[in-house]
């Protein structure tokens, strides 16, 4: 699952650079319907045609045909939810010193991780009173955690017992809520980028982390020269080799 936290920037930074990645085609195209409706004031006929301009430039393969149902739903439900512009999130002293107290890095990891959620769920709506609706694989994805079903239900009913966080009442929701927001405290840490909260989380306690020179997501340090993570690293190796390619194609073909 990817957050998003401002929409606008991301379509906007989608559509300026042709080889930016897009990992789920049909998530960025609905949302790229939204852009088109609140942003460009185009309507159902207008945000089809530039959804299937869209596919045409940057999707190889592409039929029309394939697409027009969906170009049809996307287009007609645009409309329904505005853009999210969350440039990030505060998290208060207090709500830090109440993860501190657990005492325990995968914990920590996991309530931090939820109380994000929580805290932009609440920008989003502020109705929303604290509810992480995200599933469990995908809460402790962002966590950075790696766990069987078994005890990855065992911890969150730790979480609970401490009264950190509380089930929905619904007996197949699986949202949860987080009861420890404390947003009278002081702001403490700023969170910008919702991608690997488990590390986010790991660099405030100083354990040693980079941002990737090239999309910014956070990996481990496990060198001095290290600069990117694992994908953009295939990047760049793929890149230099094209570049030393050329370069020595042309040397040689001078003699």
């Amino acid at each position: 699952m990817q957050i998003i936290l401002n929409e606008r920037n991301y379509v906007t930074q989608i559509l300026s650079d042709e080889n930016s990645e897009i990992k789920k085609i049909s998530s960025f195209l609905r949302l790229y319907a939204r852009y088109l409706y609140h942003e460009k004031g185009l309507r159902k006929a207008g945000i089809k045609k530039e959804l299937d301009a869209f596919m045409k430039k940057r999707q190889p393969g592409y039929r029309p045909a394939d697409w027009s149902d969906t170009f049809e739903r996307y287009a007609a439900g645009a409309g329904n939810y505005p853009l999210c512009s969350c440039d990030g999130i505060w998290v208060t002293q207090k709500e830090i010193d109440t993860i501190r107290r657990l005492e325990n890095k995968v914990l920590e990891r996991l309530a931090f991780t939820l109380l994000c959620l929580a805290k932009f769920g609440n920008f989003k709506n502020p109705e929303n009173h604290s509810w992480v609706t995200c599933s469990n694989s995908e809460i402790y994805s962002m966590a950075c955690i790696t766990a069987s079903a078994f005890e990855k239900d065992r911890k969150l009913s730790i979480l609970k017992d401490l009264g950190l966080i509380a089930y929905a009442k619904k007996v197949n929701s699986l949202s949860l809520q987080v009861l420890f927001l404390e947003e009278e405290s002081s702001p403490s840490l700023w969170i910008s980028d919702f991608r690997k909260l488990g590390y986010e989380w790991n660099l405030y306690k100083g354990e040693p982390y980079i941002r990737c020179t090239s999309c910014g997501i956070l990996v481990k340090k496990d060198s001095n020269r290290k600069k990117y993570c694992k994908d953009c690293a295939k990047i760049s190796a793929a890149r230099s080799k094209f570049l030393w390619d050329m370069e020595h194609r042309n040397v040689k073909s001078e003699f």
